[in-house]
C-alpha cells in the first residue's frame, strides 16, 4: 500500500484511468472486441461510445428546433426523451450532439477524479475491496453509455465532502443536490443528509426543499409527468435492478401467474400478471421494511462508530440506493452508487454479515458472470439471476436498515432540541 497521503488518496483514480486509457486504446487497435465487450451488461454491441449522452444532446438539439421531444419524432430517430425536463435547458448552451465525444471523455475524467473525493483506503484489504469494485463492469458500462448518473456520481462526489464544512458549504452541498434532483429525480435521496444537521438548520433545509420542489412542479409539472410516465421497462433478467424484477421475473417463467394462482385459491381473484406482480411488490417491499426495522436495532449508535466522511458518504449512498431500489426498476450503470458505501461498510466490517461486501462486490461485476453462464446454460443464468436478485434484497435491506437506525437517532435529537427551545419559551 502507498505510504503517502497523497498517493493513497488518488491510487484509485490513477487506477481507473489507466483502465479508461486502456479500453480506449482496444477500441482504436480491436473495434471487434471492444464492441463484445460493450455487448456484455445488456447484449448490445454499441457501434459508437456514449450513446445516452448523445441522446440527450440530441434531444436538446430537437427541442431548441420546437420538436415535442416527448413524442416520437423523426428528429429522435423515432425515439422520445424520457429525463427531466429542466435538463433541456441545457439546449440553450452552445453544445450539441457533434460534442457526444468531448463529452463522454469529460465525464470519464470527472469519474476518475471523483473517485480521490472519497475517503482515502485505510488499509491494503481496504485498498484491494474498492479497486476491485470500482474497476467493475458496473463502472464501465456507466461510462461507456456516457450515461447522466455518472454525472450525479461526479456532483455529489464533489458535494458530499462539503457537509463537513461551514453552514456555506452545506448549504452549497444542498444546493448542488437540489440541482441535481431537477435534473435526475432521484438524487432529492441525498437530503437525507439533513438530518445529520442542528435544528434550525433542518428546518431551514425542509421549508427551502418544500419550496424548490413546489416552483419545480409549478413549472415542470406536467412535463415531469410525461417524463415519468414514459420510462421505459426492460426485462428483469439483463442490466437491472429494483425490488420489481423479482416478481415480474417469477411472472415471466410462469411461477408467479394470475393462472397459477386461480387454481390455488379455487377461484378467480387475479385478472392479469400485471395485478399479480403488483401484489408480490407491495408484499416483497413490506416484508423487506419489516426486516429492515428489525435489524436497525442491531445497528443503533452505528455512526458514532466511523469518521464523519466515511459517514456521509455511506449515507448518500445507501439513501441514493433504498430510493432506487423500492421506487423504480433501475438499469445497472446506477449500482455505481455502491462504490460511495465501501468506505462506511468496510469500517463496519465487524458488524456486517461476513459475506455483506464480497456480495457488493459481486453485484458490481454480476454482467460477465450472468453472460458466461449464458452461453453455458439457461437453467444455470436462471439460478444465477435467483441469486443476484436475493443478494440485492439482502443488501439493500441492510442499507435500509443503517438508514433507520441513523434516522432514529438524529430525529430523536432533533425532538429533544425542539423540546429545549419549547422549555426556555415557557411552553409547557
Amino acid at each position: 500500500m502507498p505510504r503517502s497521503p497523497t498517493l493513497r488518496r488518488y491510487a484509485i483514480s490513477l487506477v481507473y484511468l489507466g483502465v479508461f486509457l486502456a479500453c480506449w486504446l482496444l477500441r482504436a487497435v480491436d473495434l471487434p472486441l471492444y464492441l463484445a465487450l460493450t455487448a456484455i451488461p445488456d447484449g448490445v454491441r454499441k457501434a459508437v461510445p456514449f450513446v445516452d449522452l448523445g441522446a440527450i444532446l440530441q434531444a436538446g438539439a430537437c427541442w431548441r428546433q420546437g420538436v415535442n421531444v416527448y413524442l416520437p419524432s423523426a428528429c429522435l430517430g423515432g425515439g422520445v426523451y424520457n429525463y427531466a425536463p429542466l435538463l433541456l435547458r441545457a439546449a440553450y448552451l452552445p453544445i450539441g450532439p457533434a460534442d457526444t465525444a468531448l463529452g463522454g471523455v469529460l465525464l470519464a475524467l470527472g469519474f476518475c477524479a471523483a473517485l480521490a473525493r472519497l475517503p482515502v483506503p485505510a488499509s491494503r484489504g481496504e485498498l484491494r475491496l474498492r479497486l476491485a469494485a470500482t474497476v467493475s463492469t458496473t463502472s464501465f458500462y456507466a461510462l461507456e453509455q456516457g450515461n447522466l448518473d455518472a454525472a450525479i456520481f461526479i456532483a455529489a462526489a464533489l458535494a458530499l465532502p462539503w457537509l463537513l464544512l461551514g453552514p456555506r458549504r452545506r448549504f452549497g452541498a444542498y444546493a448542488v443536490f437540489l440541482l441535481a434532483a431537477g435534473a435526475k429525480f432521484y438524487p432529492a435521496a441525498l437530503l437525507f443528509l439533513a438530518l445529520r444537521e442542528r435544528l434550525k438548520l433542518f428546518l431551514a433545509l425542509v421549508a427551502l426543499s418544500g419550496g424548490a420542489a413546489a416552483l419545480y412542479l409549478l413549472r415542470f409539472g406536467h412535463a415531469t409527468a410525461t417524463a415519468i410516465r414514459i420510462v421505459p421497462s426492460s426485462t428483469p433478467f439483463r442490466a437491472t435492478f429494483g425490488q420489481i424484477d423479482l416478481p415480474r421475473g417469477f411472472n415471466w417463467l410462469h411461477i408467479l401467474t394470475a393462472t397459477r394462482l386461480n387454481q390455488f385459491f379455487g377461484a378467480h381473484v387475479f385478472s392479469s400478471g400485471a395485478q399479480v406482480v403488483a401484489l408480490a411488490s407491495w408484499l416483497l417491499c413490506g416484508g423487506a421494511l419489516g426486516w429492515s426495522l428489525w435489524l436497525a436495532r442491531r445497528y443503533a449508535g452505528w455512526e458514532k462508530t466511523i469518521d464523519p466522511a466515511r459517514l456521509v458518504f455511506l449515507l448518500g449512498g445507501a439513501a441514493l440506493l433504498v430510493l432506487c431500489f423500492f421506487a423504480a426498476q433501475n438499469v445497472y450503470y446506477r449500482a455505481i452508487f455502491l462504490l460511495f458505501t465501501l468506505p462506511g461498510l468496510y469500517a463496519l466490517a465487524a458488524r456486517l454479515p461476513r459475506l455483506f461486501l464480497p456480495a457488493i462486490v459481486l453485484l458490481l461485476w454480476e454482467a460477465p458472470v450472468r453472460a458466461l453462464l449464458g452461453v453455458l446454460s439457461p437453467a444455470l443464468q436462471t439460478g444465477f439471476w435467483l441469486l443476484r436478485e436475493a443478494l440485492w434484497w439482502w443488501v439493500i435491506i441492510h442499507l435500509a436498515a443503517l438508514l433507520l437506525a441513523f434516522a432514529y437517532t438524529a430525529l430523536q435529537r432533533l425532538y429533544g432540541a425542539l423540546r429545549e427551545i419549547d422549555a426556555r419559551a415557557g411552553k409547557p
